[in-house]
């Protein structure tokens, strides 16, 4: 029996190709997308030490952002500047309130500006499932902080290990990963 764990690179690979195919098709193929897995700091620390050329702003961003032991993260970059999504995997019978905070924390306390939570073969709970569709500021969050705004955009998605494709649930801000494309094109034309 597989655990969430082996379905990473599956699920990673596809969002990556995807991402990559809607910025080329944006004429933003110099964007780059680096993984993660498991402790944020010390897995940018390794990012940065194998990419030199990465920007400073993601150096910097390194040596203060909190140690947080995630799922996987993506850091996606022009070459200027940076985004942080985070992807919450999990392989349960329905994910609920629970995992949809973990993500809302995440976020928040690392100021990623993105999160996908992602159940493999499965929906949500009928709770989550009504919160995400008639709750919007659950998952387009602002939050005010030092002096600043800061954006997050959370959705909720199901891969299917079938057909290695997502299933779109149309929950949360983002519903797709064409949608989560587009988030970041805007942020890169600024």
């Amino acid at each position: 029996m597989r655990n969430e764990i082996s379905y990473y690179p599956e699920i990673l690979s596809f969002i990556k190709n995807t991402l990559k195919s809607n910025f080329v098709a944006a004429d933003k193929d110099s964007i780059e997308i680096y993984w993660g897995k498991g402790e944020l700091k010390t897995n940018l620390k390794r990012i940065i030490a194998e990419n030199p050329s990465v920007p400073a702003c993601i150096v910097e961003y390194a040596n203060k952002v909190q140690p947080l032991d995630l799922d996987v993260f993506a850091l996606i970059t022009d070459g200027h500047t940076f985004e942080i999504a985070i992807l919450e995997v999990k392989l349960m019978k329905s994910v609920g309130l629970k995992e949809w905070s973990q993500l809302i924390g995440y976020c928040l306390v690392s100021d990623a500006k993105y999160g996908l939570l992602i159940n493999i073969n499965n929906g949500c709970s009928s709770r989550l499932f009504d919160i995400l569709r008639f709750e919007n500021h659950m998952s387009e969050i602002i939050n005010y902080a030092n002096n600043n705004y800061h954006y997050h955009y959370l959705g909720f998605m199901q891969w299917n290990s079938i057909t290695q494709n997502f299933e779109y649930t149309n929950l949360g801000f983002i519903r797709s990963l064409s949608m989560l494309s587009r988030k970041l094109i805007e942020n890169f034309n600024h």
